[in-house]
């Protein structure tokens, strides 16, 4: 991170600000969901290439100059990182005690520690990928890239200082040799270990490392105005590519990651030069402005989002984005200028460097500590009202079988390895489906025990019974539905249940999961088997957890029966190309969002239960109220009186 005065002859640059004001623009407008920056998660490594760029030249510079000390240095990093970081940290405790359930609270505790130790990657690694909507839910998920900077810079000051004072002539060596195996690194383990790679400092060094072969000078500066302007176009250019073309479904960092970056170290060494045109672009004041406060927005803005997700039921409308966005350049700009500025300085204006590496371990041993209380008070439960307690407890109201009958990538997958529910006898029923079949599965197989009748549970995690369907993420799909379609047009004629979350999968790959379900439907359809398609269950917006979210409502003194949610804008369609497929295929089409939703509005709380353990998946209470309007009905017409009187025995 830059400042506005020269340090160690090192010249300010108001250039380098105004690009890392570009990198925290999108990082937010991204953060945000606006759609303009799909790819706006790439400002974090623009951030990484300005940082090991000007913190190597830093570096260099004291080692020249025989100045450099290790106490020096990181005396240094803690004026820049820690005053600011402590106080955001502190502020966000404040809403986590008022708004967080006691299991949010402690989660949110020990990721306080982690960022408190610099090691926020490798709880982010353990807890959530970046692409992930439980990311929404943590407040601090965003310091990872602190962590990932933070672990850089306990090595290489050290590995620069030895280098320069034993191997001078091999400094470019060393360097590029590091740059070069890291990003390999990074390339060859994205496909088996995304999240590692994403999270870990030996596949993200490189990035870091491409800004400093620019302050080392192992390139050749620029020649002339030609290739200075050449050079910032390009970059620009690169970094626009890679923010408005990438998305979440970009397999990243890898190769990808070279576009921002070499877009990046692009625009600092043609910046060399005076009155490029991209020069005076990246010195407008706006620009320049936001990169001043960027450590401080950076910090602030994703707490914010995640409080206002936490407390809104529904969708952050766009007025709300950007009130969220000047909120946070609000308090950023104040954090700068009273928090910030004044732990930079030194002298009889500022703080000394005792006084600095005292007050940066209390305070971070202080947030440690609270944190510590958190956890070891189990998240402070007496906050709250039982009720509102009771209401979180759905969350762990999914299939007890989950573990033994569903398959989640690591099953052998084959018919063979699926399960029977209810009476030891043939059944007559099976249930095929993604996860969203899971709860279903065990509610129908106890209502057919009370019939000496059986059910077979055929579901699989993230794998649709789609013909060919498969995400990147999970390549087994295809073979997994391949094996059990076979299968399952020899077996004697049943009734097969087709369960699926139509909803997520018609958004991520349409073209794949619209032909795969027609095709398997087609293949049982002739094979014999009476098909019931159920419709698409509702989805919680924002993604945020059913159980949480009615227990908060609920804690703010409403009814946790009044709680309600839109439908959504592609329910309608979702819905209809089900029921067109069911029709196609002679199929019956049983429509689930009736029983959930009257007039657009749904609801997440029926007869005294929460019907969802998460955003999109019924709980097992769930399943069984709606198995028994729904389904019972079709596999049983006759009346049974046990099956309806509420008795019930999950297995």
């Amino acid at each position: 991170m830059s400042d506005r005065k020269s340090h160690q002859g090192l010249l300010y640059r108001r250039d380098l600000d105004g690009l890392r004001g570009i990198a925290v623009a999108v990082v937010v407008a991204y953060h945000l969901g606006l759609p303009i920056t799909p790819g706006g998660f790439v400002g974090v490594d623009i951030f990484f290439v300005l940082s090991g760029f000007l913190i190597t030249g830093l570096i260099a510079a004291e080692l020249e100059a025989g100045a450099f000390s290790v106490v020096g240095f990181y005396d240094r990093r803690i004026r820049r990182i820690v005053p600011a970081l402590v106080f955001v940290c502190a502020c966000t405790a404040v809403p986590a005690c008022m708004f967080l359930l006691p299991h949010e609270l402690k989660q949110f505790a020990s990721s306080l520690i982690a960022t408190a130790l610099s090691a926020s990657n490798f709880w982010c690694l353990h807890h959530s990928g970046y692409f992930d909507h439980a990311a929404g839910t943590q407040p601090l998920f965003h310091t990872w890239s602190l962590g990932v900077e933070e672990q850089f810079y306990i090595v290489f000051p050290l590995l620069l200082m030895a280098t320069l004072k034993w191997r001078r002539d091999r400094i470019g060596v060393i360097i590029w040799l590091l740059l070069a195996g890291s990003l390999l690194l990074s390339v060859v383990r994205l496909d088996a270990h995304p999240q590692s790679t994403f999270f870990l400092l030996p596949t993200r060094a490189w990035e870091l490392l491409t800004g400093s072969i620019i302050a080392l000078r192992l390139v050749p500066k620029p020649a002339s105005r030609i290739e200075c302007d050449a050079a910032g176009a390009l970059g620009l250019l690169a970094i626009a590519i890679a923010v408005f073309s990438y998305t979440p479904k970009t397999p990243f960092p890898g190769l990808a990651a070279l576009l921002p970056c070499v877009g990046a170290a692009l625009v600092i060494w043609g910046g060399q030069g005076e009155n490029s045109p991209g020069r005076l672009l990246l010195t407008a004041r706006p620009l320049v402005f936001l990169g001043l406060i960027s450590y401080s927005l950076y910090l602030w803005h994703w707490p914010l989002i995640v409080f206002a997700n936490l407390l809104n039921v529904e969708a952050l409308t766009e007025l709300q984005k950007f009130a969220i966005a000047g909120t946070s350049v609000a308090l950023a700009a104040l954090t700068w200028r009273f928090i910030e500025q004044p732990f930079r300085r030194r002298g009889a204006e500022g703080f000394s460097r005792p006084a600095i590496l005292w007050s940066g371990g209390v305070s971070l041993g202080g947030l440690i500590a609270v944190s510590l209380i958190f956890i070891l008070s189990q998240g402070l439960p007496s906050r709250f009202p039982q009720q509102v307690l009771d209401l979180a407890e759905a969350e762990s109201d999914s299939s007890p079988l989950r573990k033994k009958c569903h398959f989640d990538g690591t099953a052998k997958g084959n018919y063979e390895d699926t399960c029977v529910l209810g009476e030891a006898v043939p059944p007559k029923t099976i249930v095929y489906g993604d996860s969203h079949g899971a709860e279903f599965s065990v509610v129908l197989g106890s209502l057919a025990k009370l019939r000496n009748e059986s059910i077979r549970e055929i579901t699989a995690s993230a794998c649709p019974p789609a013909a060919d369907f498969s995400l990147p993420t999970r390549k087994e799909c295809g073979r997994y539905n391949a094996a059990m379609l076979t299968k399952l047009v020899t077996i004697s004629p049943a009734t097969i249940i087709i369960a699926a979350n139509s909803s997520a999968w018609s958004m991520e790959m349409p073209d794949q999961y619209w032909p795969g379900l027609r095709n398997s439907l087609t293949a049982l359809s002739r094979a014999g088997h009476r098909l019931i398609v159920l419709g698409p269950i509702p989805h919680l917006p924002n993604h945020m957890q059913a159980p949480a979210t009615v227990a908060r409502w609920t804690g703010q003194g409403h009814d946790p029966a009044d709680f309600k949610f839109s439908l959504g804008d592609r329910f309608r369609d979702v819905d209809a190309n089900l029921r067109s497929i069911a029709s196609e295929v002679n199929a019956t089409y049983v429509p689930v969002a009736p029983a959930l939703c009257k007039d657009e509005q749904c609801s997440a709380y029926l007869e005294d239960t929460v019907l969802y353990y998460d955003d999109n998946h019924l709980s097992v209470r769930g399943a069984d109220i709606i198995a028994k309007k729904l389904l019972a009905p079709l596999l049983w017409p006759e009346p049974n009186t046990q099956i309806f009187a509420g008795g019930r025995s999950f297995p």
